[in-house]
């Protein structure tokens, strides 16, 4: 959403964006389609994959902050109005770990203020939610990535900004004394891959968007300075398809573009290479794959405050296929 503090990239960073742009639609590595429409049309949500199914919570809806909860059943291709959540919330952070879903912190309304620190956790089987341990603070705008059992809070808007945040469903407990984030950023994408987190990505007040990409070794504690990004981007969003991290959409809010762009990362080599543009441009959307799919739900066509007239229902979906 919008910061009016943020510097403009210039005609060089469009005219590469244009440039990128078409690399893209010649570098196709699989294939994009269009699933059923999402019932609820709505952008700044979260989505995670669990079983099979994709899950959409919260959001910015066209009446305002939602907290509508909502399955697509790629099988189907079909959509499951499932039990709200308990708070209303945008730019919230969500993931699935162990055959449950946990949602995080967000917006309470368009006032855009970072005072949720509530947990929750989703059972598919009963259809129910329930209150786990709140984070040490509030957040916003942050992501949630599960990794060997855990949740990871990182990035994000609120006092603790750059601090990991690790949640252990066991103990139902919040460990604080994790390295922090070494670049401040929201908006953001974070991804577990290879055993380790990366945080790819997002923007800061005055500093625009940003193409830092940093990786989180649990088994060291440490971080890492990885391959930038190649188009600086924020309000994006990435998830790990086959051992590749899949990036896509955000939006230049000193421009007013938002981005169709999909660039894909190894971690092996630590290098990103071009693949098919996403067939819509837009921000404010979130994403998860399954072993062959990526699902990219939601969002809006417009940057900044121009999100609360485009809201889309979309949701888009890449086919694995082939690197060039």
């Amino acid at each position: 959403m919008p910061d009016k503090n943020l510097h403009k990239y210039g005609l060089a960073a469009a005219i590469f964006m244009w440039l990128t742009a078409i690399a893209c639609a010649e570098q196709a590595g699989g294939s994009w389609s269009v699933g059923a429409a999402m019932p609820t049309a709505r952008s700044e949500l979260a989505v995670t994959q669990l079983g099979g199914r994709i899950y959409v919570a919260g959001g910015i809806g066209r009446w305002g902050t939602t907290g509508v909860f909502e399955a697509y059943d790629p099988s189907s291709n079909s959509w499951a109005a499932l039990a709200p959540l308990p708070e209303q919330a945008h730019h919230l952070a969500m993931a699935a770990a162990d055959g449950r879903i946990y949602v995080s912190g967000g917006y309470a309304d368009l006032r855009f203020s970072p005072d949720r620190k509530s947990t929750w956790i989703y059972d598919p089987k009963v259809n129910q939610w329930r209150r786990a341990a709140d984070m040490p603070g509030p957040r916003a705008a942050h992501k949630l990535v599960a990794l060997g059992g855990k949740l990871y809070a990182v990035g994000g808007v609120g006092p603790e900004s750059t601090a990991l945040w690790v949640y252990d469903p066991a103990s139902d407990q919040w460990d604080t004394l994790q390295a922090p984030l070494p670049t401040a950023r929201e908006h953001l994408a974070s991804v577990a891959a290879g055993g380790k987190i990366y945080v790819i990505g997002g923007r800061w007040k005055g500093r625009g968007n940003l193409t830092v990409v940093e990786a989180y070794d649990p088994l060291t504690g440490s971080w890492s300075a990885m391959a930038d990004l190649p188009v600086p981007r924020g309000g994006h969003t990435a998830a790990n398809l086959k051992g590749l991290i899949h990036v896509t959409g955000g939006e230049d809010l000193s421009s007013g573009n938002t981005f169709a762009d999909h660039w894909v990362y190894d971690p092996a080599t630590d290098r990103w290479n071009s693949n098919l543009a996403m067939p819509t441009a837009r921000h404010g959307l979130d994403s998860a794959a399954d072993d062959e799919r990526w699902y990219v739900v939601g969002g809006g066509t417009g940057a900044g405050a121009r999100t609360f007239l485009t809201l889309t229902s979309l949701i888009e979906v890449y086919i694995h296929g082939q690197q060039k």
